[in-house]
């Protein structure tokens, strides 16, 4: 197992290794920083971001209104998933909601977001609507697939119902979130940038980004880049440390034996 990981962790450095050689490569044919800047113009554009008195603000306010918004869309649907488990109403009135969701373009849900809500809001918001269907689908199978062999031995011994959402649902809805928790904050992160490029709050990732388009600095875009992938693989690390802690702790290890 351990020469496999090592293994992909060497094909992924690697590949990381062949696109920056390519993206060197080509902006010395292209030879025009504004379709393609060099290596060194981006790296010099990242020093002075960084440099930026306000950088931090910029950087604190976007991460928090991707992490606020994250949180809010997990409640809610962990709430809401096991609400839908033991109402038809509530299960039927789902449906609808979060087929519309999953089907309505991202730009739609940005401009209407844009006419309701203040600019400081509308990111939250964006990222809110874009990530709730995909964890709410998540809760929701996670807890449809526990065996109903377990609930009837529940049933049968008159488990509490409070031992019961702990022992059986919670553990189960765990597993299932800790599948898709990194890609689906990095969907979250994504959604709140664009949102904040339309809604221009003052402190806002995507507010820089669309200041250094209008002034055609693509260097400056590709350093923003850079600090977003950065961003989301910072999350992606505390979503696997914070699986790792709590199965250390043997909070799902009843459904794992």
């Amino acid at each position: 197992m351990k020469k496999f990981i090592l293994r992909d962790r060497d094909l992924s450095l690697y590949s990381k290794i062949l696109i920056v050689c390519l993206w060197i490569a080509l902006s010395r044919i292209i030879d025009n920083e504004i379709i393609l800047p060099t290596v060194t113009s981006t790296i010099n554009g990242l020093g002075k971001i960084i440099s930026n008195p306000e950088f931090l603000n910029i950087l604190g306010y976007s991460i928090l209104r991707s992490l606020f918004g994250f949180i809010i869309s997990l409640s809610i649907a962990i709430v809401m998933g096991v609400l839908s488990r033991f109402s038809k109403f509530i299960y039927n009135l789902m449906v609808p909601v979060v087929k519309f969701l999953s089907s309505t373009p991202t730009i739609a849900i940005i401009i209407l977001a844009l006419i309701w809500l203040s600019n400081e809001i509308v990111p939250l918001f964006v990222g809110f609507i874009m990530v709730f269907p995909i964890l709410y689908e998540t809760v929701l199978k996670s807890i449809l697939n526990i065996d109903n062999k377990i609930l009837e031995m529940a049933r049968v011994y008159n488990v509490n119902k409070i031992d019961v959402l702990k022992e059986i649902y919670l553990p189960s809805i765990f597993i299932g979130l800790s599948n898709i928790l990194s890609s689906a904050m990095g969907i979250n992160l994504k959604m709140v940038i664009a949102g904040e490029v339309l809604s221009q709050p003052k402190y806002a990732i995507g507010t820089n980004l669309q200041i250094q388009k209008i002034y055609l600095n693509t260097p400056g875009v590709f350093a923003w880049i850079i600090i977003i992938l950065a961003i989301g693989k910072f999350f992606e690390y505390i979503m696997k440390g914070l699986v790792l802690c709590i199965r250390s702790k043997r909070y799902i290890s009843p459904m794992e034996n």
